[in-house]
């Protein structure tokens, strides 16, 4: 897969591989934290960098414990791990 079609792919949550949805966390995150300090939480863009972090984990449960630990709440992405693999159990891959 290419390297532009990676954060595309992850919008509609297809990475089922750990490995993958790890860079495109690690890569999203800084972009992630500048846009929310610049352009604010409201707008496109942090909506747009959210809903392709809301793609990444693993389907079902851990997608659902992923939300509603990291994005449901207005400043709960602050709270994200620099590292995927310090995400808790249950809420990744």
């Amino acid at each position: 897969m290419s390297k532009v079609l990676e954060p595309i792919t992850a919008m509609f949550g297809i990475f089922a591989n750990k490995n993958k949805a790890n860079k495109v966390y690690t890569h999203l995150l800084p972009s992630l934290e500048f846009v929310m300090t610049v352009k604010g939480p409201h707008s496109a863009e942090a909506r747009g960098l959210i809903a392709i972090l809301g793609g990444l984990p693993a389907s079902g449960v851990k997608s659902l414990n992923f939300a509603k630990l990291y994005l449901k709440e207005p400043n709960a992405w602050k709270n994200l791990p620099k590292d995927p693999n310090d995400i808790p159990f249950g809420h990744w891959h």
